[in-house]
Protein backbone atom coordinates (compact mmCIF):
# COMPACT_ATOMS: atom_id res chain seq x y z
CA UNK A 1 0.00 0.00 0.00
CA UNK A 2 2.96 2.48 1.12
CA UNK A 3 4.84 1.48 -2.29
CA UNK A 4 1.96 2.37 -4.26
CA UNK A 5 1.58 5.95 -2.72
CA UNK A 6 5.11 6.38 -3.12
CA UNK A 7 4.78 5.39 -6.63
CA UNK A 8 1.54 8.07 -7.47
CA UNK A 9 3.70 10.30 -5.48
CA UNK A 10 6.17 9.96 -7.77
CA UNK A 11 4.05 10.28 -11.49
CA UNK A 12 2.45 13.30 -10.10
CA UNK A 13 6.33 14.97 -9.66
CA UNK A 14 7.24 14.05 -13.32
CA UNK A 15 3.61 15.67 -14.72
CA UNK A 16 4.21 18.23 -12.59
CA UNK A 17 7.71 18.82 -13.91
CA UNK A 18 7.29 18.40 -17.50
CA UNK A 19 4.15 21.35 -17.93
CA UNK A 20 6.28 23.65 -15.39
CA UNK A 21 9.30 23.02 -18.23
CA UNK A 22 6.78 23.39 -21.12
CA UNK A 23 5.32 26.24 -19.70
CA UNK A 24 8.98 27.83 -19.60
CA UNK A 25 9.99 27.10 -22.59
CA UNK A 26 7.01 28.75 -24.20
CA UNK A 27 7.50 32.10 -22.10
CA UNK A 28 11.52 32.06 -23.13
CA UNK A 29 10.14 31.32 -26.54
CA UNK A 30 7.70 34.10 -26.36
CA UNK A 31 10.47 36.67 -25.10
CA UNK A 32 12.46 36.18 -27.80
CA UNK A 33 9.61 36.57 -30.34
CA UNK A 34 8.74 39.69 -29.05
CA UNK A 35 12.63 40.96 -28.69
CA UNK A 36 13.09 44.09 -31.07
CA UNK A 37 16.71 45.10 -32.60
CA UNK A 38 18.04 48.26 -30.91
CA UNK A 39 17.90 51.14 -32.89
CA UNK A 40 21.07 52.39 -33.29
CA UNK A 41 22.15 55.61 -32.33
CA UNK A 42 22.20 57.30 -36.73
CA UNK A 43 18.55 55.85 -36.67
CA UNK A 44 17.38 57.82 -33.35
CA UNK A 45 18.91 60.79 -34.56
CA UNK A 46 17.47 60.68 -37.50
CA UNK A 47 14.32 60.20 -36.27
CA UNK A 48 15.07 63.21 -33.96
CA UNK A 49 15.76 65.33 -36.82
CA UNK A 50 13.73 64.53 -39.31
CA UNK A 51 10.32 63.96 -37.20
CA UNK A 52 7.18 63.69 -39.31
CA UNK A 53 4.62 66.49 -37.91
CA UNK A 54 1.39 66.97 -37.22
CA UNK A 55 -1.28 70.11 -37.79
CA UNK A 56 -3.37 71.87 -35.17
CA UNK A 57 -6.19 69.46 -37.06
CA UNK A 58 -4.47 66.31 -36.84
CA UNK A 59 -3.24 66.06 -40.03
CA UNK A 60 0.30 64.59 -41.36
CA UNK A 61 2.78 66.80 -42.25
CA UNK A 62 6.16 66.52 -44.11
CA UNK A 63 9.32 66.43 -41.43
CA UNK A 64 11.13 69.56 -41.45
CA UNK A 65 14.72 69.19 -43.76
CA UNK A 66 17.25 72.21 -42.65
CA UNK A 67 18.48 73.57 -46.62
CA UNK A 68 22.20 72.37 -46.01
CA UNK A 69 20.86 68.62 -44.88
CA UNK A 70 19.17 68.34 -48.45
CA UNK A 71 22.00 66.23 -50.14
CA UNK A 72 22.47 64.38 -47.14
CA UNK A 73 18.95 63.14 -46.33
CA UNK A 74 17.74 62.51 -49.99
CA UNK A 75 20.80 60.50 -50.58
CA UNK A 76 20.54 58.29 -47.80
CA UNK A 77 16.46 58.12 -47.75
CA UNK A 78 17.22 57.47 -52.15
CA UNK A 79 19.61 54.47 -51.18
CA UNK A 80 16.25 53.20 -49.07
CA UNK A 81 14.42 54.02 -51.66
CA UNK A 82 15.30 52.91 -55.25
CA UNK A 83 12.17 53.17 -57.33
CA UNK A 84 12.36 55.15 -60.30
CA UNK A 85 8.79 54.87 -61.73
CA UNK A 86 6.14 56.56 -60.98
CA UNK A 87 1.89 56.90 -61.52
CA UNK A 88 0.38 60.17 -62.03
CA UNK A 89 -3.65 59.64 -62.19
CA UNK A 90 -6.18 61.87 -63.19
CA UNK A 91 -10.33 62.00 -64.39
CA UNK A 92 -8.76 61.99 -67.82
CA UNK A 93 -6.58 59.48 -67.57
CA UNK A 94 -2.82 58.16 -66.24
CA UNK A 95 0.40 59.93 -67.16
CA UNK A 96 3.20 57.17 -66.15
CA UNK A 97 6.83 58.38 -65.91
CA UNK A 98 10.35 57.39 -65.61
CA UNK A 99 12.91 59.30 -63.02
CA UNK A 100 16.76 59.33 -64.32
CA UNK A 101 19.10 57.99 -61.60
CA UNK A 102 21.53 60.23 -63.00
CA UNK A 103 19.35 63.15 -60.92
CA UNK A 104 19.77 61.12 -57.67
CA UNK A 105 18.56 64.01 -55.24
CA UNK A 106 15.50 64.74 -57.99
CA UNK A 107 14.33 61.18 -58.34
CA UNK A 108 14.92 60.80 -54.42
CA UNK A 109 12.82 64.08 -53.42
CA UNK A 110 9.94 63.24 -55.98
CA UNK A 111 9.87 59.87 -54.69
CA UNK A 112 9.56 61.13 -51.39
CA UNK A 113 6.73 63.61 -51.99
CA UNK A 114 5.03 60.55 -53.73
CA UNK A 115 5.29 58.68 -50.52
CA UNK A 116 4.47 61.06 -48.40
CA UNK A 117 1.29 61.79 -50.60
CA UNK A 118 2.08 65.23 -50.82
CA UNK A 119 0.84 65.47 -54.40
CA UNK A 120 -2.39 63.78 -53.91
CA UNK A 121 -3.66 67.42 -52.92
CA UNK A 122 -2.44 69.30 -55.87
CA UNK A 123 -3.52 69.69 -59.19
CA UNK A 124 -2.88 70.50 -62.41
CA UNK A 125 -2.40 74.40 -62.92
CA UNK A 126 -1.45 75.33 -66.22
CA UNK A 127 -1.98 74.07 -69.61
CA UNK A 128 -0.50 75.78 -72.71
CA UNK A 129 -1.29 73.60 -75.59
CA UNK A 130 1.35 72.38 -77.65
CA UNK A 131 4.08 73.86 -74.94
CA UNK A 132 3.55 72.31 -71.33
CA UNK A 133 1.40 70.55 -68.47
CA UNK A 134 2.47 71.60 -64.94
CA UNK A 135 1.62 70.51 -61.31
CA UNK A 136 2.13 70.14 -57.57
CA UNK A 137 0.31 73.22 -56.68
CA UNK A 138 -3.08 74.12 -55.15
CA UNK A 139 -5.31 76.95 -53.07
CA UNK A 140 -5.77 73.86 -50.45
CA UNK A 141 -4.16 75.08 -47.42
CA UNK A 142 -2.95 71.52 -46.46
CA UNK A 143 -1.02 71.64 -49.55
CA UNK A 144 1.00 74.86 -48.20
CA UNK A 145 1.32 73.80 -44.84
CA UNK A 146 2.85 70.50 -46.25
CA UNK A 147 5.01 72.64 -47.74
CA UNK A 148 6.05 74.98 -44.84
CA UNK A 149 6.41 71.81 -42.58
CA UNK A 150 9.28 70.66 -44.76
CA UNK A 151 11.24 74.02 -44.61
CA UNK A 152 10.32 75.07 -48.36
CA UNK A 153 13.34 72.98 -49.34
CA UNK A 154 14.90 73.68 -52.72
CA UNK A 155 17.16 71.35 -55.10
CA UNK A 156 20.16 72.69 -56.82
CA UNK A 157 20.40 72.87 -60.32
CA UNK A 158 21.78 69.37 -62.27
CA UNK A 159 22.08 70.23 -65.86
CA UNK A 160 22.63 67.75 -68.63
CA UNK A 161 23.46 69.26 -71.98
CA UNK A 162 23.20 65.77 -73.51
CA UNK A 163 19.62 66.19 -72.39
CA UNK A 164 17.44 68.49 -74.14
CA UNK A 165 13.29 69.53 -73.55
CA UNK A 166 11.71 67.01 -76.16
CA UNK A 167 8.15 65.88 -75.97
CA UNK A 168 7.76 64.27 -72.77
CA UNK A 169 10.50 66.06 -70.83
CA UNK A 170 9.92 65.97 -67.25
CA UNK A 171 11.51 68.81 -65.92
CA UNK A 172 11.04 71.10 -61.70
CA UNK A 173 10.42 74.40 -61.95
CA UNK A 174 11.90 77.57 -60.31
CA UNK A 175 11.74 80.74 -59.74
CA UNK A 176 13.11 83.05 -61.79
CA UNK A 177 13.55 86.38 -59.85
CA UNK A 178 15.64 86.83 -56.59
CA UNK A 179 17.24 83.25 -57.47
CA UNK A 180 20.95 83.55 -57.59
CA UNK A 181 21.77 79.89 -56.68
CA UNK A 182 19.70 78.53 -59.24
CA UNK A 183 17.41 76.60 -56.86
CA UNK A 184 14.55 73.88 -58.26
CA UNK A 185 11.30 73.83 -56.56
CA UNK A 186 10.83 70.38 -55.63
CA UNK A 187 6.78 70.91 -55.50
CA UNK A 188 6.25 71.59 -58.85
CA UNK A 189 6.65 69.75 -61.84
CA UNK A 190 6.11 70.25 -66.12
CA UNK A 191 6.08 67.79 -68.82
CA UNK A 192 6.48 69.52 -72.12
CA UNK A 193 4.40 68.18 -74.89
CA UNK A 194 7.14 69.99 -77.55
CA UNK A 195 10.57 70.47 -78.36
CA UNK A 196 11.16 73.69 -76.32
CA UNK A 197 15.38 74.71 -76.66
CA UNK A 198 15.06 77.60 -75.13
CA UNK A 199 14.39 75.59 -71.40
CA UNK A 200 17.10 73.64 -72.17
CA UNK A 201 19.98 74.60 -69.16
CA UNK A 202 17.33 76.73 -67.77
CA UNK A 203 15.23 73.64 -65.83
CA UNK A 204 17.02 70.24 -64.65
CA UNK A 205 15.29 67.45 -66.62
CA UNK A 206 14.76 64.46 -64.20
CA UNK A 207 12.83 61.73 -66.15
CA UNK A 208 10.17 61.35 -68.74
CA UNK A 209 7.05 60.15 -69.76
CA UNK A 210 6.72 56.43 -70.73
CA UNK A 211 2.90 56.51 -71.40
CA UNK A 212 -0.15 58.77 -70.86
CA UNK A 213 1.32 61.72 -73.64
CA UNK A 214 -2.53 61.41 -75.18
CA UNK A 215 -3.40 62.23 -71.68
CA UNK A 216 -1.20 65.33 -71.39
CA UNK A 217 -2.20 66.40 -74.76
CA UNK A 218 -6.18 65.87 -73.93
CA UNK A 219 -5.26 68.01 -70.24
CA UNK A 220 -3.32 71.11 -72.27
CA UNK A 221 -6.52 71.50 -74.85
CA UNK A 222 -8.83 72.57 -71.49
CA UNK A 223 -9.93 75.96 -71.01
CA UNK A 224 -8.23 78.11 -69.17
CA UNK A 225 -7.92 81.89 -67.68
CA UNK A 226 -5.42 84.55 -67.87
CA UNK A 227 -2.52 82.94 -65.73
CA UNK A 228 -3.04 79.20 -67.86
CA UNK A 229 -4.96 78.12 -64.67
CA UNK A 230 -7.54 75.35 -66.61
CA UNK A 231 -11.35 76.95 -65.63
CA UNK A 232 -12.31 73.05 -64.17
CA UNK A 233 -9.96 71.65 -61.62
CA UNK A 234 -7.94 68.78 -62.35
CA UNK A 235 -7.04 67.13 -59.37
CA UNK A 236 -4.20 64.38 -59.18
CA UNK A 237 -3.14 61.94 -57.14
CA UNK A 238 0.21 59.85 -57.42
CA UNK A 239 1.79 56.25 -56.44
CA UNK A 240 5.20 54.50 -57.25
CA UNK A 241 4.97 51.96 -59.29
CA UNK A 242 8.24 50.49 -59.68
Amino acid sequence: MLSRAIFLLAILFLISCKESGDQSAVTEQDTQEEKVAPKTKEELLLEKTYRVQLSQYGDTLLPYIPQDSVPLFFARYGNNHPETKVRLKTKYGNIDFKLYEDTPLYRASFIFLVKNDYFDLTEIYRVVPEFVVQAGNSDEPLASMKRASSGNYKLPPRYNPERKHVRGTLSLAKQYEDNDEDWHNPFDFFVTLSPSPHLDGAHTIFGEVIAGMDVADRISQLERDSTDWPNEAVFITMEVLE
